[in-house]
Parts: C-alpha cells; structure tokens; sequence
C-alpha cells in the first residue's frame, strides 16, 4: 500500500510537472507572437518616420504685387495658385494673367508678380512672350537675374557664374546641364527663357 501511495505521488509530480512545462512553452509562444506583432508595428511606423525625414522640404520666394511678399514652405505638387494665397494674394495692382497659376511649385523657385503696365519678369512662362529682350542672358546676367529664373536658387547662380568664367561664357544653353543640380528636367523650363549672346 505504501508502495502504491509513492508511485501515485510521482504520478501527480510528473502530471504537474508536464502542465507547467506546457504552460511555460504556450506562455512563451504567445510572448514570441506578440513580439513580432509589435515588431511589425513600429517597423511600420519607422517606415513612416523615414519617409516623412525623407520629404524634401520646397521653398518658393513670392515677390512683388503680393499681399504679404516673402518665403513660403511649400509642399510637392502644389501649384503657384496655392503659394500666391499663401501669401494672403494679389494687391489691386497685380497683373493676374501675367503668370501661369497652374505651374507646380519647386524648391528654390521665385514666383515674381508684375504690377499692371509692368515689364513681366515672372518666372512662370510670361518671360519668353515679349521677345528676344525679356530672355536672360546667361553670359551676362548677374545673381539677381538669374534668380528670376524657375529653379534656380543663390547656389545654382553662383555656379552658373562660375562656370561661364572657368569656360569663356556659355556657347549653347544645353551647356547649362553641365551644372550640378540642373538636369533635363529642369533644362526643359528654362530653355524658353535664357539666351547665350
């Protein structure tokens, strides 16, 4: 009889000991899952954050008949129509249909409004209407010109500068693509509005 109670006692032992080995492994399989579920989570997350750092911040200079002139943070795909809000719109004397309201926005970009009566100096397409005198001379213009052209910022002018010293001036404007930073892209808006004379 004693013999039989030990081998029960073992028995409940060994019972015990199986279910809190299950519960240990079932425990850490839930723990395992939970883990990646999490992982899952903020890697998604991260995905996000990285592509929010990612986001090139775009600036547009709005000068001229504006309301409130100045800087502007912009955002990809939004228009000139959006920036010219932005700064609180035209003023009474504001040539409207001497831009293009509809051209996307870039970074660097100076969007000039003429006053009515105004030579256009509009970055925005409105150049290249009033003839060979309204193109920006490439070998001669200064800084201040050639910020008025789209996409072209303080750095890019001063590289246009320099380049046109270190090569005795600019014989085709397609040489403008030589420069870091103006590609075909950016070529393509500029070829209507710049000469090499």
């Amino acid at each position: 009889m004693k013999w039989l109670s030990e081998k029960r006692l073992i028995i409940l032992l060994c019972t015990a000991f199986a279910v809190f080995i299950g519960y240990h492994f079932v425990s850490k399989a839930n723990e395992a899952e939970a883990g990646i579920e999490l992982g899952e989570l903020t890697d998604a997350a991260g995905m996000e954050k990285a592509q929010a750092i990612q986001e090139p911040d775009i600036y547009v200079d709005v000068k001229g008949a504006v309301k409130a002139p100045g800087l502007y943070e912009a955002k990809q795909g939004e228009r000139v129509m959006d920036i010219i809000e932005r700064a609180n719109g035209f003023t009474n004397e504001a040539d409207e249909n001497a831009i293009n309201l509809a051209e996307r926005v870039e970074d660097e970009m100076i969007v000039y409004i003429p006053k009515l009566g105004e030579e256009s100096k509009s970055v925005n397409g409105g150049a290249g209407q009033n003839g060979d005198a309204a193109l920006v001379n490439i070998n001669e213009a200064d800084s201040s010109q050639l910020l008025t052209l789209p996409g072209i910022g303080e750095a890019k002018a001063s590289a246009i500068m320099e380049y046109r010293e270190q090569n005795g001036g600019f014989k085709d404007a397609a040489e403008l693509k030589e420069i870091s930073g103006i590609g075909e892209k950016t070529f393509e808006k500029l070829k209507e509005l710049i000469t090499v004379k």
